[in-house]
């Protein structure tokens, strides 16, 4: 789950920055744009803090949506846009496996009132 995120973060420079035109924007205001939502929940997410991972996904929902309307209607970008959406696609299949282990150490715990691992 963090390296997917991890790997989002790194994405944004080398899509909106690095690469040339026509397949990026070559502008590292963009670029810059592209990266300071994603650096407010680093910290928690770095922690593995439960709420800062539900708001990593739903700063994601905003790249994910990026992601398609770029691949969908500029051509030129549609590999790069793809790559950023698959990266977010796993980190929610990331998270929701997270989120399937904690309720069974949650069930673990209630049934045996110990953490059985």
């Amino acid at each position: 789950m963090q390296f997917s995120y991890l790997a989002i973060l790194a994405w944004q420079p080398i899509w909106h920055v690095l690469l040339p035109w026509p397949y990026g924007a070559s502008n590292i205001w963009l670029g810059l744009a592209a990266l300071v939502p994603m650096l407010i929940p680093l910290t928690g997410l770095l922690k593995l803090d439960h709420r800062a991972l539900i708001w990593c996904g739903l700063i994601l929902l905003i790249y994910f949506v990026i992601a398609v309307m770029e691949a969908w209607s500029n051509p030129p970008q549609r590999l790069p846009a793809l790559v950023q959406a698959v990266l977010v696609v796993c980190y929610f299949f990331a998270f929701k496996m997270d989120t399937a282990s904690r309720k069974d150490d949650q069930e673990a715990v209630k049934l045996d009132g110990t953490l059985n691992r």
